[in-house]
């Protein structure tokens, strides 16, 4: 990549291109044109596993989490009715070390019971109901915060919902890709406006990518949201990390078991980002002047 010189201005970016560029570079990572799913199912419940995993990853890396799961099933306690009647101690036994162990199985057991009475153990049908009333349903639950919340609508559920977590956060920050702002107050700088709540970001990107519009295809943006966060946290544990590896190699994590998952360890590239990246820019634009 040429460096940049201060005082060099970007172009407009928009959000359709990042997710482009991500594409191109990781490939489909969810729907019907991906290799494998990103989100790996090892039960025959996907939708209950996918969100005892979404509570169990917060705050906890996904290696440790899937190792959970797999203690789970092993343990026959990976279903509704099953989990509902499990021992917290017993169960915080087997979910540790994710964070909170303690507190997220009485949690656990408390959603299981939650969908054994009300939905007869079927987190299909708590997942089909309507997109407000069930994101209202699921924060009344307890280890259930918005961010938890939307990953178990958008992913086990189809719904259109845009997952904002802390790698789209830094990602964007960095990015800094100018939104159709005006609507949400956000006059002023991009890294300020990633900082902003959640429910604001959220709207913000869903009125960018414009899927939110009278007659839009809710499956169609529910697809795209699901495989552009997916996207964004591929980047954030290859490329963007805390201290970013921009010009590569990408970080060498495989975190799940499943074949196949190991494939990016032969790559050298690069971040695809780099050439409309603010950080990058700025971080060329110093290197070039200490070289002056």
């Amino acid at each position: 990549m040429g460096c940049w010189r201060a005082g060099e201005v970007a172009r407009v970016v928009p959000l359709s291109e990042l997710y482009g560029r991500l594409r191109a570079h990781f490939g489909a990572l969810t729907g019907p044109q991906a290799a494998r799913p990103w989100w790996p199912i090892f039960g025959n419940d996907a939708p209950f596993e996918m969100l005892v995993g979404a509570v169990l990853v917060q705050q906890t890396r996904w290696e440790t989490v899937e190792g959970a799961i797999l203690r789970l099933l092993a343990a026959g306690l990976l279903s509704p009715a099953a989990m509902a009647e499990a021992d917290a101690v017993t169960l915080a036994t087997l979910i540790r070390p994710a964070a909170f162990h303690t507190q997220k199985a009485p949690g656990l057991i408390a959603i299981a019971r939650h969908i054994v009475v009300g939905y007869s153990g079927a987190t299909a049908l708590l997942l089909a109901r309507p997109t407000g009333e069930l994101r209202d349903e699921l924060l009344r639950l307890p280890r259930i915060g918005r961010e938890t919340c939307d990953v178990i609508m958008l992913y086990a559920g189809g719904h259109a919902v845009f997952v904002i977590d802390a790698y789209t956060r830094r990602l964007f920050a960095r990015v800094a890709p100018p939104l159709v702002s005006a609507a949400h107050g956000a006059s002023h700088g991009a890294g300020t406006l990633w900082r902003r709540p959640y429910e604001v970001l959220r709207r913000a990107i869903e009125a960018e990518l414009q899927l939110d519009q009278p007659g839009a295809d809710p499956q169609a943006a529910a697809a795209l949201y699901a495989d552009f966060h997916a996207q964004i946290n591929e980047l954030c544990v290859r490329y963007c990390l805390t201290q970013p590896r921009c010009d590569g190699p990408p970080a060498r994590r495989v975190y799940s078991r499943q074949p196949g998952r190991e494939s990016y360890l032969g790559r050298a590239d690069g971040c695809p980002l780099r050439a409309v990246c603010a950080h990058y820019r700025t971080e060329q634009a110093r290197a070039g002047a200490g070289n002056e």
